[in-house]
């Protein structure tokens, strides 16, 4: 029972550079998703947009958050997961641009959000497999439980905060917020990356070279 503990979960994670990547990723990705995500109803009926339009929008954003996440994972494995990481950040930044910059255009919005989807997908995918290759395995159940209630939490702060931030200036500072939200982690993922981290044999026995 101690191995499940949120404490065990807190020691796993603090031990292992790689570990408290996954957990930063997790954290970023799914705040900047859910604070973007929250308020493009509002800037797209401020413009005009009409509620089918509104749902058509989100539901392609969902596609790309859900859809291709088979296609995450094999490309996770493939390529390893901090290019995964890699891959996510670049797609939320991508979708930052285009969504903060579409001003009127329903479609450069919509566009945007799909592309939204896919940096979560990618993040989230890559994040939470690191997670677990970068944990004991006894401590691999109290470590998730951990980054699901980071990025939660993380993330319903940002969906508050996203919300004065639209209030008080535009939906393009909020991409743009959401945006430099991805600095710290790309940092931190070249820094990672760039260290000797040993793997764990079970990460080895359950997952290859995952870790790349």
């Amino acid at each position: 029972p101690a191995a499940r503990s949120l404490r065990a979960g807190f020691a796993a994670v603090a031990a292992s550079p790689r570990a408290r990547l996954a957990l930063v990723t997790v954290a970023v990705v799914h705040t900047a998703m859910v604070s973007v995500m929250a308020m493009t109803p509002v800037e797209l009926g401020h413009h005009g947009a009409s509620i089918d339009l509104v749902g058509l929008v989100i539901s392609g954003h969902i596609a790309g958050m859900y859809a291709f996440s088979p296609l995450m994972g094999r490309l996770s494995d493939r390529v390893g997961r901090l290019s995964g990481i890699g891959l996510a950040v670049g797609l939320l930044a991508c979708a930052a641009f285009l969504a903060g910059t579409a001003g009127g255009s329903h479609g450069r919005i919509a566009l945007g959000l799909f592309v939204l989807g896919l940096g979560w997908s990618a993040g989230l995918v890559s994040g939470s497999a690191l997670l677990t290759d970068s944990v004991p395995q006894p401590a691999r159940a109290a470590a998730q439980g951990l980054s699901d209630l980071t990025m939660n939490t993380s993330a319903g702060i940002g969906g508050a905060v996203a919300g004065l931030v639209v209030a008080e200036a535009s939906y393009g500072w909020l991409n743009l917020t959401a945006a430099c939200l991805l600095i710290p982690l790309a940092a931190l993922a070249l820094f990672t990356r760039s260290r000797k981290c040993p793997v764990s044999d079970a990460s080895r026995r359950v997952a290859g070279k995952p870790s790349r």
